[in-house]
């Protein structure tokens, strides 16, 4: 494997990413006497910052990788079983979230299925790299089987798509259609509802 290949970027930096996000969950939530809300997010931000520092070019899809871990740190599932992250398409993000694979979430590995056979069933988080993948008949079945459908396309969200991680002005912005959420019979919990702009 290259060193600098995208695969053994995200692996270094990948718990210092974990470890931002922590840090500003457990901030996030402190009472009186702890640090700020501010203070705490510009903490949080800085270690990103440092992993991202020299790697322009990887960043949006670090970040992106992130984010799907994290998603499934903060959804709930109507059966609390292991998280599997799966891609549907060529997706640059093929190269970074293998690294995911093992990361325990509540003492329970997850796991990353990248092989174009894969079922829906398989899945519990679902990337779609195309919005033409989100026909009617999958949103039924990500319905039924209650899994998560993400995609970074533009108007994924006001399509029906469930989370949408769009990029504007050169940020990262999550975009939730909360009504497809709960129709899947899932649960967001309230730091990522604050973090998105949710579509009713």
């Amino acid at each position: 494997m290259l060193q600098n290949s995208p695969y053994s970027l995200l692996l270094r930096g990948l718990p210092m990413l974990v470890a931002g996000w922590a840090l500003f969950n457990s901030l996030l939530v402190c009472m009186s006497g702890c640090l700020s809300r501010r203070l705490s997010l510009v903490i949080a931000l800085s270690v990103l910052a440092g992993f991202a520092e020299g790697d322009t070019v990887n960043r949006e899809f670090q970040l992106k990788t992130a984010y799907l871990f994290h998603f499934a740190e903060l959804a709930e599932w109507p059966m609390p079983l292991p998280v599997t992250i799966c891609l549907q398409g060529s997706s640059p993000l093929r190269e970074y979230l293998p690294a995911l694979e093992g990361h325990l979430i509540n003492g329970k590995a997850v796991h990353v299925l990248l092989d174009p056979q894969t079922t829906l069933a398989d899945c519990r988080i679902l990337f779609l790299s195309d919005i033409a993948a989100l026909t009617d008949a999958l949103s039924e079945q990500a319905k039924t089987q209650h899994v998560l459908l993400v995609s970074d396309t533009e108007g994924f969200a006001e399509r029906g798509g469930m989370v949408q991680i769009a990029l504007r002005d050169n940020k990262l912005k999550l975009v939730i259609n909360l009504p497809a959420v709960k129709r899947a019979g899932l649960r967001f919990s309230s730091k990522l509802l604050r973090m998105a702009e949710i579509l009713e």
